[in-house]
């Protein structure tokens, strides 16, 4: 990812292309959280890039939007303490040191 001087969604769309095409090129599908913001949208795509490539990109990403009445930050810290607790076994033995 890079730093860009506006976010647009062209600016979104390239990005994520970019990131499928480097980071996740060996994945066949990635799951994708996003906020409500307008320019996290399928349609992004075919505005950046020719039609064809953006139906291959948009058939790599499975989308899901956090409501609109809901902060998407709360969203993801509730997932993350439920994944936490149901996924990472608590030893009081072992002690992390950050």
């Amino acid at each position: 990812m890079s730093v860009r001087p506006r976010r647009t969604k062209i600016d979104w769309a390239i990005e994520m292309e970019q990131s499928l095409s480097t980071h996740h090129a060996s994945a066949n599908k990635i799951i994708l959280l996003c906020d409500s913001l307008n320019t996290h949208a399928r349609g992004a795509f075919y505005e950046a890039l020719p039609a064809e490539k953006a139906r291959e990109v948009v058939k790599r990403i499975e989308f899901y939007y956090t409501p609109k009445h809901v902060s998407w930050l709360n969203i993801a810290e509730c997932e993350l303490s439920a994944m936490t607790k149901q996924c990472v076994k608590k030893d009081d033995s072992v002690q992390l040191n950050y």
